[in-house]
């Protein structure tokens, strides 16, 4: 008689689908209630609209349209309004697919290193924190109307690369390098600091894939990888080149990187107050009492579970109802810690930095147990790679970590990794440490739930606010607040007219909004672009086709280091702007009026008499 092998234990169906469709259910609810809501159409999210709406219509970036970031996103979102259309919810429509996507693939590797139940509650905040909602008052931070697309975009590609690395290590494919490497390729045009996180990440993991599985060449691999690297940004260079001089394609393709390091991007307040330079004592102090707060929490709800597993002597329903009891503390005192310090929600990111370098260190040995036993080496590559991206993320806010603002992206992947030390590390060690897992878990649960509580409660108040509709020409309406109503008032009369009109400081919305062009490159002339381009190449720009209007808006740019335009900036444009139009009229509502010039060939603007741009 033939004895009958063990069947294979199959997970339940349910238990597969069951995560993918809660996650579907709170996307499509955080979805529905920010879709169309988000997004300062007057700031630079607007400018991102116009820049692809232009490529759409024919123009060439660099050339014709000027970018301070790479070339990758105005030509997807150009794609995009050449295939859909120009109206806004074709913008959303993609942005929610490259959200789907992202998401697809941050659970994946999340249940690589953790399991269904902690991929499931870090995908969830991370559609509640990160990429569906608008806790600051400025909704240009999420994944449905990011300040710039490319920051999103890139993120999707890291993410990509990610997963490539992942399945070279397990199907030993070189074809996967590849792909990665050319993801890896794509992330450079886009953001200086998704590409440098990016190719840190991809190819410390790739080397880590080569040192612990026998069987591949390492130099093979990493050229390979390399190579496909090079192709994205000598594509598009040979692209540019083409058409334009080529140091002109070369400065466009390198997009962000040419300035990085300058003394008018570095001294700003603004990007002092980024990085946290502006009181760095201050903020490390402060980076280390955070820090401090995660571990006293951790410490906390391991006693408990520990010393409650002891006294409940394991009897399952008591261990449940005392793991609710602590997720409800846990839920309360971090909401009332909220309530009572002001700088708490803003701050609770802090640590993030001194949690990246101690994933590290634990994934760094967590590799070498695996090289030596051949067991686990999937999960210690995927944490090693997540922990590696988490910190190289946060070098860009490193003394002044937050989850709003730029942290949207480069807060998430630490975010993630802190929920699995969370729900998935700490509960394993207070297992072998005779304790409830059950209880820690709850108790965490508790934890990020009173976080994800006052996102929704901030982004609702935020949007409540937003109760003035701006029409837009090409299709659509946005929302901002009563105080842009100037603003609104420029984009109805801007669009009733056939002229072109250059919005200055930094509004190309209003271009967009109204469905007219500029004559001229630029989206944005705040003090910090305007030294990126140059003033005597942005005047000769204006000079040598002037557009029929200037709309300049009364802004205070002292985050850029300067107040007023021509006053304390752009004196050379402004003089020019005299020189060559009249004053013709003031939309005086709201907080930000509007000047508006028409230009006036009476008043000799390409004659000798005029002024010319300054020379060289």
């Amino acid at each position: 008689m033939i004895a009958k092998s063990p069947r294979t234990w199959r997970e339940p169906s349910w238990k597969r689908w069951f995560p993918p469709i809660l996650i579907s259910a709170v996307g499509i609810f955080l979805c529905c209630s920010i879709w169309g809501k988000t997004g300062e159409i007057l700031l630079d999210f607007g400018n991102d609209q116009y820049a692809a709406w232009q490529v759409s219509q024919g123009k060439l970036l660099f050339r014709d349209i000027a970018c301070i970031y790479g070339p990758l996103s105005p030509n997807i979102n150009a794609l995009v309004m050449r295939v859909a259309g120009p109206q806004l919810n074709a913008i959303l429509g993609a942005n929610l697919i490259i959200l789907i996507l992202t998401t697809g693939l941050l659970y994946w590797l999340l249940r690589v290193i953790s399991g269904t139940l902690t991929a499931l509650t870090a995908t969830i905040f991370f559609l509640c924190v990160f990429a569906l909602n608008s806790p600051t008052k400025i909704t240009n931070y999420n994944f449905l109307t990011p300040y710039a697309h490319q920051i999103t975009h890139g993120f999707a590609l890291t993410m990509g690369a990610v997963a490539c690395l992942h399945r070279f290590q397990r199907r030993r494919s070189t074809s996967a390098a590849v792909l990665g490497g050319i993801l890896t390729g794509a992330a450079f045009l886009t953001k200086p600091e998704i590409f440098l996180g990016c190719a840190t990440t991809y190819f410390l993991g790739l080397l880590a894939v080569l040192c612990i599985t026998p069987g591949k060449r390492i130099a093979r691999v990493l050229i390979c990888a390399t190579v496909g690297m090079l192709v994205p940004p000598l594509g598009f260079l040979l692209f540019y080149a083409l058409q334009m001089p080529f140091h002109a394609a070369l400065s466009g393709v390198l997009g962000g990187w040419q300035f990085v390091g300058k003394p008018f991007v570095v001294s700003t307040p603004f990007y002092k107050g980024d990085l946290g330079t502006d009181q760095p004592l201050r903020n490390l102090i402060l980076m280390f009492q955070y820090a401090g707060f995660y571990v006293v929490s951790a410490a906390v709800l391991a006693s408990i579970a520990i010393l409650g597993n002891k006294l409940l002597k394991q009897n399952r329903w008591a261990t449940a109802a005392v793991g609710v009891l602590l997720g409800s503390a846990s839920f309360f005192l971090v909401t009332e810690a909220g309530k009572q310090f002001d700088s708490f929600w803003p701050d609770a990111a802090r640590g993030f930095p001194l949690f990246a370098a101690f994933a590290i260190v634990v994934s760094a040995r967590r590799m070498a147990k695996a090289r030596a036993d051949g067991q686990g080496q999937s999960e210690a590559i995927v944490q090693w790679t997540l922990s590696i991206l988490s910190l190289i993320l946060l070098a860009k806010i490193f003394l002044a970590v937050r989850m709003y603002h730029y942290g949207f992206v480069l807060c998430a992947p630490c975010a993630m990794l802190i929920i699995v030390a969370f729900i998935h590390w700490l509960p394993a060690w207070t297992g072998r440490m005779c304790g409830s897992v059950a209880i820690v878990r709850l108790g965490a649960l508790g934890l990020l739930a009173a976080f994800v509580s006052e996102n929704l409660v901030l982004t609702r108040e935020n949007l409540r606010e937003r109760t003035m509709a701006i029409p837009l020409a090409l299709g659509g309406i946005a929302w901002s607040r009563p105080f842009d109503s100037a603003s609104v008032d420029a984009i109805k009369w801007l669009s009733t007219t056939s002229a072109t009109a250059a919005v200055i400081p930094d509004a190309a919305g209003i271009n967009y909004a109204a469905g007219r062009p500029s004559s001229v490159p630029f989206t944005e002339l705040n003090p910090m672009t305007l030294a990126m381009f140059g003033e005597k190449n942005v005047v000769r720009a204006f000079d040598r086709n002037p557009p029929d209007y200037i709309l300049i808006m009364e802004a205070q740019e002292t985050a850029f280091g300067a107040r007023t335009f021509g006053r304390d900036y752009g004196l050379q444009l402004s003089s020019w702007i005299v020189s060559n139009y009249r004053h013709a009229g003031r939309f005086p509502t709201g907080s930000h009026p509007i000047e508006l010039w028409e230009f006036d060939p009476a008043l000799g603007a390409r004659s000798s008499a005029a002024m010319r741009p300054p020379s060289d």
